[in-house]
């Protein structure tokens, strides 16, 4: 006896089978797509979880709808799954039983969401994943995964699943100024999957050369557009990202005139010196300049890992005169960074908690992993005091040596050259030159202002933005500092720029306090053996060296005994506030930059590459069908399909029992003003009924493509220009159900 229930269970198998292979195909694509912070973030741990999570929350999803639940429990399911997952990884023992979330779990999770917050705020990349990046990230994987499960297993709409993919995708990127060519790809073919996976359901003749359109224009795409991306270099895309702030590599000299110009003074650290004089503190320098931004671009190969009261390694200056040893005990407050603020001449570092690299060349201090936070350390320094007989008898280093100190762009403004060539005339000392440029700096007529550049748009550190500010003589720190650095490299002395903080004011009898304000950037410039010289071109904001005054006395300072930085008292409300390097990773920024530029062309073309896989698929199914009804005219079903998928496209609703006959009708409606059109229409109805329903040698000899052309474009002139847009960007014919007539042919 017939079983008239086989055909229902054998749909229900084939579905279930669909929904798990689309589960499994959407746990691949978030996956996929998170391979894009691997160069971000030291490790792979955190990706790991985030695996984990997508994979947990799919199959639990999977699993509840092949136990016969419905598609919006699967969805619920796989979400409390998931969550019960994020609480085993993240929850720090909080939880029940390690997975059930209590009251304390999500103070927890607060916690380190908070955590998270500041550590992108004070790491570089590449960025340790700590526990709260870490938290950040797997979340984001549960909130991804539910989200792609609710598009595609729960509300049949496999293809935006794409757009969160993106969303993960694109960040990393733009952050990088590289794109992951090899995680766009995976995303790309997992995408593939997804809709392969979703489309399993029709089992129609053409269903497989579709699939594959899909595939070869997301790859294609994908792959040309990462390639084509600004930053794309071809490297390893899973090697270390270049040296950068965590947040986004931004000008740090313009990000400084923003701190310095944001409402607010907070207290960044206090410090105890037995120096004579205040010390400024260095952060980082700056040598690379392209004609629009400086920055540091130098390969860091010769960072020396520091022990406590280990000395650091320092450039030979025999013959420069130094200062008597002075040590500074800082107790770091509102400062949040992982580059250590250090006096000149830095010798000695005692008590700076967690790993961190001495450069030798810049004489800074930076880390991967620790952070300013709440430290308190003392630095022994001895600075150097060269004269001016020395600087004046020094040469200039050879060509070949500090090339990227040298460099500038071949086009420089007029103003620039025509002011440099009246500064320096006649004068052949590279000393007297730099001297005679720092001078003018200070007493020509320019006026210390935060306000002037922001208000009438020339803050920055481009050399437009040096033409203009030589012309309106009113500027900071950072554009005194861009000028006379520019200048120098132009009459051939190394240059860089060093971030940093001013000596601060004074606060009792021996402690100073150093606070936003004091943010600073100045120029040093480079004399055989001599070696880097600091320069003050910024009229009131700190004394010009004098190069040097005698030194009176050698005598070593207080022993570091009686420097202990934790009797410094601490304000009572410790406020996190503007770094130079951390605060350079604020997105925000009030002058164009080619980084901003960089963030957005990659954006848009990630938006395009979205458009144009369903759009490109589309059309080349189009092509296919046609191409292959002129070659076999007995194809014209494949044409008749085309037809009707143009309807779908323009909005159309077919009724499953609607038969060629019928559409023909409505298109005929549609179409009636173009006589050609209508003709070819008929011809073309007539061949699929003969095509069907006649016998096996009476099927059609002529070729039908282009009748096809002729009603498809009849078709686009009479609908809308947003039907047809619609159907360009997102043709709903790639999506929709379709069903395949039964056919009775005459024997």
């Amino acid at each position: 006896m017939f079983d008239d229930r086989a055909p229902t269970n054998r749909r229900k198998r084939a579905e279930g089978r669909r929904l798990v292979s689309l589960s499994v195909a959407l746990a691949a694509l978030i996956t996929a797509s998170f391979t894009a912070f691997l160069p971000v973030l030291e490790g792979a741990s955190w990706w790991l979880g985030c695996a984990v999570v997508a994979l947990v929350v799919n199959a639990a999803a999977a699993a509840t709808r092949a136990a016969g639940g419905s598609r919006l429990l699967g969805s619920l399911t796989g979400t409390g799954v998931g969550a019960l997952s994020l609480t085993a990884l993240c929850g720090g023992g909080t939880a029940l039983a390690g997975l059930i979330p209590t009251p304390t779990t999500i103070s927890h999770f607060v916690e380190l969401s908070q955590s998270a917050g500041q550590s992108i705020y004070q790491q570089s990349i590449p960025a340790q994943a700590d526990e709260g990046i870490t938290f950040l990230l797997i979340f984001a994987s549960l909130m991804a995964s539910v989200s792609v499960d609710l598009m595609a297993a729960a509300a049949g709409a496999a293809a935006p699943a794409g757009l969160v993919a993106l969303a993960i995708v694109v960040p990393p990127a733009v952050l990088m100024e590289e794109v992951p060519l090899v995680a766009f790809a995976l995303t790309a073919l997992a995408y593939l999957a997804v809709l392969w996976a979703d489309r399993e359901r029709e089992r129609q003749r053409g269903g497989l050369m579709r699939m594959l359109a899909v595939g070869v224009v997301a790859a294609s795409v994908a792959s040309v557009g990462a390639a084509a991306a600004p930053g794309f270099s071809g490297a390893n895309p899973f090697s270390v990202a270049k040296q950068g702030s965590l947040a986004t590599r931004v000008s740090p000299l313009l990000h400084l005139g923003e701190d310095l110009q944001r409402d607010g003074n907070s207290v960044q650290f206090r410090y105890r010196s037995t120096s004579e004089d205040p010390p400024r503190f260095r952060m980082m320098t700056l040598e690379s300049f392209d004609g629009d931004t400086w920055g540091s671009t130098r390969e860091r190969s010769g960072l020396v890992t520091v022990e406590s009261g280990a000395g650091l390694e320092r450039d030979d200056r025999a013959d420069v005169p130094t200062g008597p040893l002075a040590r500074t005990a800082v107790s770091i407050e509102g400062l949040r960074d992982r580059l250590l603020p250090i006096p000149d001449g830095a010798v000695e570092v005692r008590g700076a908690e967690g790993t961190w690299l001495w450069d030798p060349f810049d004489e800074t201090m930076r880390s991967r992993t620790a952070s300013t936070t709440g430290l308190d350390y003392t630095v022994s320094s001895i600075p150097t005091l060269p004269t001016a007989e020395q600087l004046r008898a020094a040469d200039l280093p050879d060509r070949g040596i500090f090339s990227a100190e040298r460099e500038l762009p071949n086009e420089i403004p007029g103003i620039i050259t025509e002011t440099l060539d009246s500064i320096v005339g006649d004068i052949d000392n590279p000393y007297e030159s730099a001297y005679a440029i720092q001078n003018y700096l200070r007493d020509g007529g320019f006026m210390y202002s935060l306000s002037a550049p922001v208000s009438q748009g020339y803050d920055g550190d481009s050399l437009d933005v040096i033409a203009t500010f030589l012309e309106r003589k009113a500027g900071y720190c950072v554009h005194f500092a861009a000028t006379m650095a520019t200048m120098a490299r132009m009459i051939d002395i190394p240059s860089r720029i060093v971030v940093g903080f001013l000596p601060g004011s004074a606060e009792g009898d021996d402690v100073r306090v150093v606070r936003t304000e004091d943010l600073h950037a100045w120029p040093e410039l480079y004399f055989e053996g001599a070696g880097w010289v600091a320069f003050e071109p910024t009229p009131g904001r700190g004394g010009t060296p004098s190069y040097a005054p005698e030194v009176t006395s050698t005598a070593e300072a207080a022993g570091p005994n009686d420097m202990d930085p934790r009797t410094i008292e601490r304000s009572s409300v410790p406020t996190e506030t503007a770094t130079p390097e951390a605060e350079a990773a604020s997105p925000e920024s009030r002058t164009s930059t080619r980084s901003d530029s960089a963030s957005a062309a990659l954006v848009f073309l990630a938006l395009v590459v979205l458009l144009a896989v369903p759009a490109g698929a589309r059309q080349l199914r189009r092509g296919l069908r046609l191409r292959a009804a002129r070659a076999r005219p007995d194809r014209v079903s494949a044409v008749w399909a085309e037809i009707s998928d143009t309807a779908t496209d323009l909005g159309w609703q077919h009724p499953v029992s609607e038969t060629p006959r019928m559409l023909r009708e409505r298109i005929r409606d549609r179409i009636a003003a173009d006589p050609a059109a209508v003709a070819s229409l008929d011809r073309l109805v007539f061949a699929v009924e003969r095509a069907r329903y006649g016998p096996r040698h009476g099927a059609p000899s002529a070729r039908f493509d282009a009748d096809a052309r002729l009603v498809i474009a009849a078709l686009r002139r009479a609908a809308g220009m947003s039907d047809r847009l619609r159907a360009v960007l997102w043709p709903a014919s790639l999506f929709a159900r379709r069903v395949q007539p039964t056919v009775n042919r005459a024997r």
